[in-house]
């Protein structure tokens, strides 16, 4: 079937196909493996079962955070494995791009869609930081900004499902964001009208100087260093997720452990446009 022909089903869990994931492989591999440069390192073996995997997110919406992700576990677990990664309704609307989105198995970033694909045994990846953590100035790179966010430690107490923590760096690289301007989204009301919280300013491909609604760049190839860490189960009953004490423990922890692994990627320096020398582990 010619996914460009196929309706958008942002909410339909049945619209991932993994022998599309399979056919697609082979070029998602050539972008990981030779443009990117992707290494994931695995620090433990994914949980069996239903999974929340945590990741912060990279450089404006340009940047394949979550397919770099999905390519590493593919590799690892095969697309039989039932996974799903929780993404903004923005990229759904690209042209052509909303099914073959679907098929990978990105479905739409709500609390909702996270339930039901955990409830059927699923690794639901999510960006709790969003476009807050994507659009950090650059001089703010290597820090986690989840800001007030606390939905996906609900979610996993909710589903009594352990947390698997993925730090990611490199993507911030492939261009300059001196302000991920908020103030500036605030005053055009772009988060009621476009679901941003910033309307960051820096420069980036192909457009040169960019100014508002953080639209698709074209990154050059820079080298992403991805470190998948051990699961975190908060071992709490399921009514902790209307505790907000518990909430934020376990919100710390998570926090902790990634900006933890974020200074060791950092120092390590096997990232961006110049990396130190490396070895690939996935």
């Amino acid at each position: 079937m010619d996914k460009a022909k196929t309706p958008v089903r942002r909410n339909d869990l049945t619209a991932r196909d993994p022998r599309f994931i399979e056919r697609s492989m082979p070029l998602m591999g050539l972008l990981y493996d030779h443009y990117f440069r992707a290494e994931t390192e695995f620090l433990a073996p994914f949980p069996e079962g239903p999974v929340l995997a945590v990741a912060n997110h990279n450089a404006m919406t340009g940047m394949p955070d979550m397919f770099c992700h999905m390519v590493a576990f593919w590799r690892r677990y095969s697309p039989e494995r039932l996974s799903y990664g929780l993404m903004h309704d923005v990229p759904f609307s690209v042209p052509a791009a909303g099914a073959w989105l679907n098929a990978w198995g990105a479905i739409a970033a709500n609390r909702e869609n996270a339930a039901r694909a955990l409830d059927q045994g699923a690794a639901v990846l999510v960006f709790p930081g969003g476009d807050l953590d994507a659009c950090k100035p650059f001089s703010r790179r290597y820090e986690i900004e989840f800001g007030r966010r606390r939905g996906f430690v609900r979610t996993a107490l909710k589903a009594q499902v352990p947390i698997v923590p993925i730090v990611s760096v490199g993507a911030h690289h492939s261009l300059y964001i001196l302000t991920d301007g908020r103030r500036i989204a605030e005053a055009l009301r772009l988060p009621a009208l476009a679901r941003s919280n910033v309307a960051p300013l820096g420069v980036a491909l192909p457009w040169g100087v960019i100014a508002g609604i953080p639209l698709p760049h074209l990154p050059p190839p820079v080298k992403i260093h991805t470190r998948v860490l051990h699961p975190i189960d908060p071992r709490l009953p399921a009514s902790a997720a209307e505790d907000p004490e518990a909430i934020e423990d376990v919100f710390n922890r998570v926090r902790r452990a990634m900006e933890s692994a974020m200074e060791d990627l950092r120092r390590a320096g096997r990232h961006g446009l110049f990396p130190r020398g490396w070895r690939r582990s996935a």
